[in-house]
């Protein structure tokens, strides 16, 4: 509803928490970006801003329901993992290498992916073990692979080693060679 429309803004029509995190999120880039596209492309432009908003919120989502579990604390606005952290951590790479043999797959690949620059070194060491010890595989240097969801060892592992920029969670429904990777994880079709 337009506030020239002859009504008054109502309660209605407040913004939430929600949706100013939506508002907030939205940057000068994002504007930018829609008006060097063509009036056929707003929609889209809509449609990734909205995706990227809904990404920072579940983002958000994920850190507060870590510092509520005492996972993770903040020192001036710098997140760090706790010794319950790290004990979840170890449990969650424990679980993770049990659902190779005890889930069902849902035929999707869960893929963590990092460009660690050379001065975390010894970081990036840590991480990679972390992942092998959870049973990932391989593809590529710096690309992992596990056929279960994952999402909150990778977020963990984030978060403990302080490298979250470098690292990246996705899921795909389909990779070439998928047939090795079928058989290096015993994946019943």
């Amino acid at each position: 509803m337009k506030r020239g429309s002859g009504r008054k803004w109502g309660r209605k029509n407040r913004l939430g928490p929600i949706e100013r995190d939506i508002l907030d999120e939205l940057t000068f880039g994002d504007f930018l970006y829609s008006t060097l596209l063509s009036a056929r492309s707003n929609k889209r432009f809509y449609k990734l801003a909205r995706e990227r908003a809904t990404y920072r919120y579940r983002r958000k989502l994920a850190i507060e329901r870590l510092k509520e579990c005492e996972y993770i604390q903040e020192r001036s606005e710098r997140l760090s993992i706790t010794g319950a952290g790290r004990s979840a951590l170890g449990t969650a790479v424990e679980a993770n290498r049990k659902l190779l043999g005890t889930r069902p797959w849902d035929h999707k690949w869960r893929v963590a992916v990092f460009d660690i620059p050379e001065k975390y070194a010894s970081l990036r060491k840590k991480v990679r073990h972390i992942l092998k010890n959870a049973g990932f595989v391989k593809l590529q240097h710096s690309v992992w692979i596990f056929p279960h969801d994952c999402e909150e060892l990778v977020q963990l592992i984030k978060k403990e080693s302080e490298l979250s920029q470098f690292i990246l969670y996705g899921v795909l429904e389909k990779i070439e060679d998928e047939d090795r990777l079928k058989k290096l994880f015993r994946l019943k079709t």
